[in-house]
């Protein structure tokens, strides 16, 4: 007698759907698709787009993200805001609404269906990253022209080096190695 077919366990996401996803190990087919990373495990959002049965694009909740991410997402936000007020003359920028200059970047992620669980309500409201006063005072620009660095103590002189000083080098460790065999011996 033929085994009767049981439904399939999968769920069928929607947008607005509350998710979660799940916590497990990384295989070498998630490093491929790049649709799944440990860091991600436990973090919840709402469903945004649904691009295939197993492709979900989810909207990370603020909330649910641990202090590093919290701090880099923090920090995109300041540099969009910055950049954006930063193209708009004064007039235009005196045209925009407060909540127009505060805007939040969302967090979204694109997830393998399988990794998702029902998630817990949405939260009340999301919290507002970054103050006014934090755009007003970024000063992306280096002391290299046009160029955005993390760290402002990077000197504008170039680290290279020239053949010369690369043979130099190349000539010192080889005579430090063959010191090290002489000695072993």
């Amino acid at each position: 007698m033929p085994k009767a077919k049981t439904p399939s366990p999968k769920t069928k996401w929607k947008p607005g759907d509350r998710v979660r996803i799940k916590t497990r190990e990384a295989t070498a087919a998630d490093q491929e698709s790049l649709l799944y990373f440990p860091h991600l495990g436990g973090l919840t959002g709402t469903v945004r787009s649904v691009f295939s049965e197993t492709e979900i694009a989810v909207v990370i909740d603020v909330d649910s993200m641990s202090e590093v991410m919290v701090g880099a997402h923090k920090e995109a936000v300041k540099r969009m805001r910055a950049k954006f007020l930063g193209s708009l003359g004064e007039e235009q920028k005196r045209n925009l609404s407060p909540e127009e200059k505060r805007f939040n970047a969302n967090y979204v992620v694109l997830v393998k269906a399988a990794d998702l669980e029902k998630g817990p309500p949405k939260p009340k409201s999301e919290p507002n990253l970054v103050e006014d006063e934090e755009v007003e005072e970024y000063e992306g620009e280096s002391i290299a022209q046009g160029v955005l660095y993390d760290d402002p103590e990077i000197a504008e002189t170039s680290a290279r080096l020239s053949p010369e000083d690369l043979d130099k080098a190349e000539e010192e460790e080889l005579r430090r190695r063959q010191g090290k065999k002489t000695k072993r011996r």
